[in-house]
C-alpha cells in the first residue's frame, strides 16, 4: 500500500483551525484511533471502526443545510452549505501550501480563450493572468495597464448564463465600482467564466473541499508558466526593490509606450547608433535599472525587446551620461539607499567597462540595503515606519496624461496633471504595494543563492537597535505598526485587514505619523548606514570582484 504523502505545513495548521472552529462542532469522528485529525471520510470503507463515518458526516451536512435554510433538493446543495459555513472562504493547498479563495473567482480556460480572441490588444507580457489569477486581481491589473475607460471591453467576456447582463453604464470607467460589483454580484452568482480555488468535496473531506487547490489540480497544471512569470516579475520589481519615484505615473507611461503606435514606430536606440534594423516591439527601458536602486520615473529609453533583455540590470556608458544629464536639470534619479554610492562613483565612469563595474557595485549596495530592511522588518517594531519607504501617497491622486509627450535621443518623457482622489481603488493600490513589498522582502532574504557582498558588522547591529529604540517611543507609530503586523501575519485575510487598517486612518493622519520626528530620525540613521556601505564599496573600485571575468556569471542576479 502506497504511503500517503505528507501535507504541506500550512495545510496542517489549517486542519487544526477548522477543527477548532464552532462551525464544525459535532462533526462525527473528528479524531481517528491514533488521536489525529480524521480529515478524510471516503465512501468506500468496507470495514473497521470508521466504516460508517462517511454516512454519519453526510447526515451532519444535511442537518447543517436544514439549519441554514438550504434545501437538500437544490442543485449542489452541499457545496452551498460548505461555502456558507467556511470561516475565511480561503484555504491552503495540501500539496504546495498556496492559499486560494474557495469561491468562483479565478479565470478559467473559457474566460482566457474569450479574452484573447475578443480583445486584440491584450498581452500576457504586459499583465499577469492564468488559470490561477483572481478576477479581482486581473481587473485591477487590466485597469492599470490599459486604463479604466477600457473596462467596458470586458463586458462581453463576463456574460454567461448565470449573469446575462453586465451593468456597464452603471459601472462606467470606475475600477472601484467594477471591483465592488464583481465581489458582491458576479462572484456569488458562480459564473461559468470563473472557477473556484478549490472544488467542493463534502462529505469526503471534513471542511467540504478537496485537499488540493486549483494550483495543483493535476500533474499537467504547472501553475504559472514561464511566460506569465515574466510579466509577474516585471510587475513586482518596483515593489520588490523598494525604490523611490511616482510608481503610478511611471506604470502609466510604460503602458502608453506599449500601446501607442506613434511610439512603436520609433526606432530602437541601439538601431539609431549602429544602423542595423531591430525588430519590434519597442519597450520601455529605465535607463537607470530599478534593480540597482534607481527611481521608477515616467522617463524611459526606447529599446527593442531584444536589446532591453540583453541589457538586463546593467548600465552602459550612455546610460550613466544620460542620468547625469537629468541630474544637471534638477531631476532626482536615485532612490534614497542608492544615492550615496551613485554620488561616490558616477564621475569615475569614463568607459563602457566602468559603467558595468558601477552596475556591479550598485548591485552589492542593493543587496546590503535589502538585507538591512529585512532585518528591520524582522524586529516587528518598524513596519509602520517602513510603509513610508513605499510612497503610498502617490495613490492619493488621479493622473491625466499631458499631451504631447516628448521623444529626444530615443528617450520618451511623460508629464501628468493630477487631482485628489477619494476612490476606493486608491486603497486597493496601497494594499497591493504593502503586501507585495513585504512579501518580496521576506522572499528576497530566503533565497538560497545570493552572490552579494555582505558588509554587515557589529556597528550595523548597534545602529539598527538604535533605530528600533527610537521608533518604539512613538505611541501612534506603535499602534499603526501593530495593525500592519497583524494584517501581514494573517495569510488568509492579509488584504482585507490591510484595507481595514488603511481605511481607519485618514491619508493625512498616516502621513503625519510616518513623518514624525521618530521616523525622520530613523530614516536619517538608515541613510548614514547606507553612506557607510557606500564608502566601503567605493573603496573597492579596483577590486577584482568587479572585473568582467569575475562577475560575468552573476550578471543576472
Amino acid at each position: 500500500m502506497a504511503r500517503k504523502k505528507a501535507s504541506h505545513p500550512a495545510f496542517i495548521e489549517y486542519e487544526k483551525s477548522i477543527v477548532a472552529n464552532p462551525a464544525y462542532a459535532d462533526m462525527p469522528d473528528i479524531y481517528g484511533a491514533d488521536g489525529g485529525i480524521q480529515w478524510e471520510a471516503p465512501s468506500n470503507r468496507g470495514k473497521g471502526q470508521f466504516q460508517f463515518t462517511h454516512d454519519l458526516r453526510l447526515q451532519w451536512w444535511k442537518d447543517k443545510a436544514q439549519t441554514l435554510g438550504i434545501s437538500t433538493e437544490e442543485k449542489a446543495w452541499i457545496s452551498k452549505v460548505a461555502k456558507r459555513i467556511h470561516p475565511t472562504k480561503k484555504k491552503p493547498c495540501a500539496v504546495c501550501g498556496r492559499i486560494m479563495d474557495i469561491r468562483y473567482c479565478y479565470l478559467n480556460h473559457g474566460f482566457i480563450a474569450a479574452l484573447e480572441k475578443r480583445i486584440p490588444y491584450i498581452d500576457s507580457d504586459e499583465i499577469e493572468y492564468d488559470e490561477c489569477t483572481s478576477i479581482l486581481d486581473f481587473v485591477t491589473a487590466f485597469a492599470e495597464e490599459y486604463g479604466e475607460d477600457r473596462l467596458r471591453d470586458l463586458a462581453d467576456i463576463l456574460k454567461c448564463k448565470a449573469v446575462r447582463e453586465i451593468p456597464v453604464n452603471q459601472l462606467g470607467a470606475d475600477v472601484s465600482k467594477w471591483l465592488n460589483w464583481l465581489e458582491n454580484v458576479y462572484i456569488p452568482a458562480e459564473p461559468s467564466r470563473l472557477s473556484p480555488g478549490s472544488m467542493s468535496n463534502a462529505p469526503d473531506r471534513l471542511d467540504g473541499f478537496h485537499t488540493y487547490n486549483r494550483c495543483c489540480r493535476s500533474k499537467q497544471d504547472s501553475g504559472r508558466s514561464k511566460k506569465n512569470l515574466k510579466s509577474y516579475t516585471t510587475d513586482r520589481r518596483v515593489f520588490e526593490f523598494w525604490v523611490d519615484g511616482n510608481w503610478i505615473t511611471a506604470n502609466k507611461a510604460m503602458g502608453i509606450i506599449r500601446r501607442e503606435q506613434q511610439i512603436q514606430n520609433e526606432p530602437c536606440f541601439n538601431q539609431e547608433n549602429n544602423g542595423d534594423e531591430h525588430a519590434k516591439p519597442i519597450t520601455a527601458d529605465h535607463i537607470g535599472p530599478i534593480s540597482l536602486g534607481f527611481c521608477h520615473r515616467p522617463v524611459f529609453r526606447l529599446l527593442c525587446q531584444s536589446c532591453n533583455s540583453q541589457k538586463n540590470n546593467r548600465m552602459y556608458l550612455s546610460d550613466v551620461e544620460k542620468l547625469k544629464e537629468f541630474e544637471n536639470k534638477g531631476e532626482i534619479v536615485t532612490s534614497w539607499y542608492a544615492t550615496p554610492i551613485w554620488n561616490a562613483l558616477k564621475d569615475k565612469v569614463r568607459t563602457g567597462d566602468d559603467a558595468l563595474k558601477l552596475s556591479r557595485i550598485m548591485r552589492d549596495n542593493r543587496y546590503n540595503a535589502l538585507y538591512m530592511l529585512n532585518k528591520l522588518y524582522k524586529t516587528n517594531i518598524a513596519t509602520g515606519f517602513m510603509i513610508s519607504l513605499l510612497h503610498l501617497e502617490y495613490a492619493d491622486k488621479q493622473y491625466k496624461l499631458n499631451k504631447p509627450w516628448t521623444i529626444n535621443d530615443s528617450v520618451a518623457s511623460f508629464t501628468f496633471s493630477q487631482k485628489p482622489t477619494a476612490l476606493e481603488y486608491a486603497t486597493i493600490q496601497k494594499v497591493r504595494r504593502i503586501r507585495i513589498g513585504f512579501e518580496s522582502l521576506k522572499e528576497y532574504s530566503e533565497k538560497d543563492k545570493r552572490n552579494g557582498l555582505l558588509l554587515w558588522n557589529t556597528n550595523c547591529t548597534s545602529e539598527l537597535a538604535e533605530v528600533t529604540s527610537i521608533l518604539s517611543t512613538d505611541s501612534e507609530l506603535t499602534n499603526l505598526n501593530e495593525k500592519i503586523n497583524d494584517a501581514l501575519e494573517d495569510a488568509y485575510q492579509v488584504e482585507g485587514k490591510l484595507k481595514e487598517c488603511l481605511s481607519n486612518y485618514e491619508t493625512t493622519s498616516i502621513k503625519e505619523i510616518v513623518n514624525s520626528p521618530a521616523c525622520i530620525q530613523a530614516k536619517s540613521i538608515l541613510g548614514q548606514m547606507m553612506q557607510s556601505f557606500a564608502q566601503e564599496l567605493s573603496s573597492k573600485w579596483k577590486d577584482p570582484r568587479y572585473a568582467r571575468d569575475v562577475y560575468e556569471s552573476n550578471d543576472s542576479q
